[in-house]
């Protein structure tokens, strides 16, 4: 009787885990997904600034992207001339005015001391699964399944209205934290305040990545065009905008 009870508490347990785990995830997905269906492109402007630990703000740059899908084309702007950074499943690129051919460059290039793969969209249903070993009811643990995220773990929980995503390195231990606030711009629910602290600066600086308009965009555009390949035409069509 007593094993019975102690095998039911276990397999409770375990229903528990998996049920937190996947509506916390999918509740998590559901938003960060709403701008990236493959039925229409959408045009973002954000604003990127740099604080300091008194939250004074020092730095700040304005991007605006075009996402179709997982696929993303982006504009940062620079005093000596504009970046261009496209993410596909396939990895990203950098493009700016001196270089002939975009160059292929990984997740952890920085802009404003930023990786780029936290700016840039993550596919996390086709780069992360859900670590089953962990048996944490209090958050979900993903684990990396594909190389082109520098990534071995995240760390996904709720606090109060704010999904934390934590960083960890091989060890799981805590590289940086990254805070996902949301609103409704258009109609549209979305993480349009994206806070990044990263553990290892000595100096408390944070960043702030700020979605101010969301729009749909009438023009047809392929999928195929998102390929670097392509990305001159990419960029002409996200100057226009």
């Amino acid at each position: 009787m007593i094993k019975n009870n102690i095998l039911f508490c276990v397999f409770f347990l375990i229903f528990q885990f998996f049920c937190f785990s996947k509506d916390l995830y999918n509740d998590f997905l559901k938003i960060y997904n709403s701008y990236s269906n493959e039925n229409n492109v959408y045009f973002l402007i954000q604003e990127l600034q740099q604080y300091n630990s008194k939250n004074e703000l020092e730095k700040q740059n304005y991007a605006k992207s075009i996402n179709f899908g997982n696929s993303q084309i982006t504009q940062i702007s620079q005093k000596n001339g504009n970046l261009y950074f496209l993410s596909t499943n396939n990895g990203y690129w950098i493009k700016n005015k001196k270089l002939k051919q975009p160059m292929k460059i990984s997740g952890s290039y920085k802009v404003m001391d930023i990786q780029m793969q936290d700016l840039l969209r993550l596919d996390f249903e086709n780069d992360f699964e859900i670590d089953k070993t962990n048996d944490d009811i209090q958050f979900v643990l993903l684990k990396k399944t594909n190389k082109k995220n520098s990534y071995s773990f995240l760390k996904l929980k709720k606090q109060e209205n704010i999904f934390v995503l934590e960083v960890l390195d091989n060890n799981k231990q805590k590289i940086k934290s990254i805070h996902y606030e949301s609103s409704i711009l258009n109609g549209i629910e979305l993480f349009s305040k994206i806070t990044i602290y990263d553990d290892f600066l000595l100096e408390k600086t944070y960043y702030e990545y700020i979605t101010t308009n969301l729009k749909t965009i009438n023009q047809k555009l392929s999928k195929n065009l998102f390929n670097p390949n392509f990305m001159e035409e990419l960029i002409e069509i996200l100057d226009n905008q």
